[in-house]
């Protein structure tokens, strides 16, 4: 009898020591994701805003450039990002998410305005679910280049502030290319995009400019 209590006793500890080392390293991992996403996004925002990052800046220098040139403002429900220039008070910029539903799920996204939000200054796409080689060249620089310096008007009439066009077959300045084999991901961006940027100029920049 006490030779199957110590068996059942024993197996215990040892269930319970492998149980807190797994959820140890969870946990020890999942801090280590957290830091490293939001090392990402700094990364990202400062890059949409134009603010040079150097491939080889560390983790620490990453932070302090981002606290340096960037100030997170709350807008209502929305985080805005105010970008600054070198001298810490002129205005470069304002970033904010965007984002939707994708072909394959959803889209997040960053995109920065000028100081009068009357022009893109850089848009990144970051995270999604979609086909490789086909709707997740979204993110590919080619792709997301073509926003930038793309002028800014609230949407009326039905009209919309950029269209995906099949490849070389946009006439306008607000025709850009879309991605050749990715049609519903196209549609998507354009549609989710359309209406963030909308939002912005119609209800956020409001807001921005009282305060």
């Amino acid at each position: 009898m006490k030779k199957r209590l110590f068996s059942v006793f024993y197996m215990f500890l040892i269930t319970l020591l492998f149980t807190s080392v797994v959820s140890a390293v969870k946990l020890l991992n999942e801090d280590r994701i957290e830091r490293n996403e939001k090392l990402k996004l700094q990364k990202i925002i400062l890059r949409v805003l134009d603010i040079p990052v150097k491939e080889k800046r560390t983790g620490r220098d990453l932070v302090q450039l981002f606290e340096t040139r960037v100030k997170p403002i709350q807008v209502g429900d929305k985080t805005l990002y105010v970008g600054y220039k070198e001298d810490g008070k002129t205005i470069a910029g304002y970033a904010f998410p965007v984002g939707g539903p994708g072909f394959w799920g959803p889209i997040y996204g960053i995109v920065a305005v000028d100081p009068k939000a009357t022009k893109i200054i850089g848009i990144a796409f970051y995270k999604h679910s979609e086909t490789p080689g086909l709707g997740a060249r979204i993110g590919e620089k080619w792709f997301t280049d073509q926003f930038k310096g793309l002028r800014l008007y609230p949407i009326e009439g039905g009209k919309k502030i950029f269209y995906l066009r099949p490849e070389g077959l946009g006439k306008n300045p607000n025709e850009l290319d879309a991605i050749t084999g990715a049609t519903g991901t196209s549609r998507a961006v354009e549609a989710f995009l359309n209406q963030d940027l909308d939002y912005l100029l119609k209800k956020l920049w409001k807001s921005v400019k009282k305060s």
